[in-house]
């Protein structure tokens, strides 16, 4: 006789390991979280930062992640059981990526992107900056045809953290001799998180009306106030 078994879910194993770390999470603003499609953005210092939004917003969350995740055994299996979504690698229009974003969307889930980028990364800041939000998260929201459809933005907020010693990145070459960030002797930063505070903020609601400006003369003008808009909710509860 076989005996399935049920494989944790990612909030499960999000839940899990924020336990085992011994970190403390505390969230505001939860009444904000709407139902159905939910396009989920924060500020992004660690590694961690998926695990406390899936468990700040309760629910499963398909997040976006750099190519040179899916190179590293252990490190692929575990984006997968995650449901994350990998980039491609070395390409601008990542349509592999917003089909299969589009896809969870529509099913109304959510999906998840940190809009600093992957280069924000590889550098040491302190827990309220910011980079420049890149403009993939309105992209996504815009195309998509799911209805209700939100931008969620997110505040995490670091109350206590450890630093480990960099990973070098280098070590991982051998698995792809062709991937850029396994080319610099840089680290890349590992910040542990021991008390956070997530901020959620009021969702900006995407209409019929947004995606047909996005699609006019006044495209990118649309795309750039959106952006602005999610990046200044999420700076303001990030400022001390």
């Amino acid at each position: 006789m076989l005996v399935s078994v049920l494989q944790p879910s990612p909030l499960q194993l999000a839940e899990t390991s924020l336990a085992l770390s011994q970190t403390q999470l505390t969230v505001s603003g939860r009444d904000r979280i709407p139902s159905g499609a939910i396009v989920a953005i924060s500020n992004h210092r660690s590694f961690m930062d998926p695990l406390v939004v899936m468990a700040a917003l309760q629910q499963d969350v398909h997040f976006a992640c750099h190519y040179f995740m899916t190179q590293v055994p252990g490190l692929r299996q575990a984006i997968d059981r995650m449901g994350c979504i990998p980039l491609e690698q070395g390409r601008s229009c990542q349509t592999r990526f917003f089909r299969q974003a589009a896809r969870h969307l529509h099913s109304g889930s959510a999906v998840g992107l940190f809009p600093e980028g992957g280069e924000h990364m590889t550098r040491r800041s302190q827990p309220h900056q910011m980079a420049p939000f890149q403009r993939g998260f309105a992209h996504l929201a815009l195309r998509s045809r799911a209805t209700p459809l939100a931008i969620l933005p997110l505040a995490i907020r670091v109350r206590r953290e450890i630093s480990a010693p960099d990973l070098p990145m280098f070590l991982f070459r051998w698995f792809d001799p062709e991937e850029p960030i396994f080319q610099t002797r840089q680290g890349h930063p590992v910040v542990l998180y021991r008390e956070v505070d997530v901020a959620i903020a009021p969702p900006i609601w995407i209409d019929a009306a947004d995606r047909q400006q996005a699609r006019g003369p006044q495209a990118n003008d649309a795309i750039d106030c959106l952006v602005g808009r999610a990046q200044t909710s999420i700076q303001q509860l990030l400022d001390p």
